[in-house]
């Protein structure tokens, strides 16, 4: 994978405009009807803000200190995700890609082995590169409890884990949560924003109307690289 963080940053919201993505529609007909409530908006949507208290060093499983991303110069290459780690909620899950599928609708993970897992959009940069990476998860399926089922748990200065193929483990430290109503969800927002800052978005459904059957929002949980260590 050779595209170029900023190249890819720009890619990713050509890519939005071109197929309009349906704001990640994470919807399997008959999911659970209890999957929990929307979370209340939290935390500052400025991710050069302080985003906790939290060290940025405390990533989980490595035994070796960390060094502050703000201080590696430059952020990190491409290199595909494998693993995601979110210990406030148990997140502990493989990696898979997903594009957009051909009538132009994002691919989201499919019945079978890869359902329950968190899937990388590749038209985004890869995590710790410049620009917002793009992860996505059920929260619901008719199986019952998905991957990002306590996605909304999660506050200003909690972390997130990315292991990459080549090795490194980017940490990123949650800044904000937002719920958006799918009819006018900021496409720009969560797909583009800062390109020259390494971040990370987890997104998933929210607001089950039971009147309808599925879900009519999306939670978008907005984090920043704030940790590197390598492999």
């Amino acid at each position: 994978m050779s595209v170029t963080g900023g190249r890819r940053g720009g890619l990713l919201l050509a890519a939005v405009a071109a197929v309009g993505i349906l704001v990640l529609v994470l919807a399997l007909k008959g999911q659970d009807p209890d999957p929990p409530p929307a979370p209340d908006d939290t935390g500052s949507l400025d991710a050069t803000r302080d985003p906790g208290s939290a060290s940025p060093d405390d990533s989980p499983g490595s035994s070796t200190p960390g060094k502050a991303a703000e201080e590696k110069d430059p952020p990190l290459g491409p290199s595909t995700p494998i693993t995601l780690t979110v210990p406030k909620i148990g997140v502990d899950s493989e990696v898979i890609t997903v594009g957009t599928a051909d009538d132009g609708t994002l691919e989201v993970p499919q019945p079978g082995p890869d359902l329950d897992k968190a899937a990388w959009f590749d038209k985004s940069p890869t995590p710790g590169q410049p620009g917002p990476s793009i992860i996505e998860g059920h929260v619901s399926t008719e199986e019952g409890a998905s991957v990002f089922l306590d996605l909304g748990r999660l506050r200003p200065g909690d972390k997130v884990t990315v292991d990459r193929e080549d090795g490194t483990r980017a940490t990123f430290t949650v800044y904000a949560l937002r719920t958006f109503d799918k009819d006018r969800f900021p496409t720009k927002l969560v797909y583009g924003g800062d390109l020259s800052t390494p971040t990370l978005r987890l997104i998933t459904c929210s607001n089950f109307d039971p009147n309808v059957g599925h879900h009519t929002g999306n939670l978008v949980v907005f984090s920043k690289l704030t940790a590197v260590h390598d492999g």
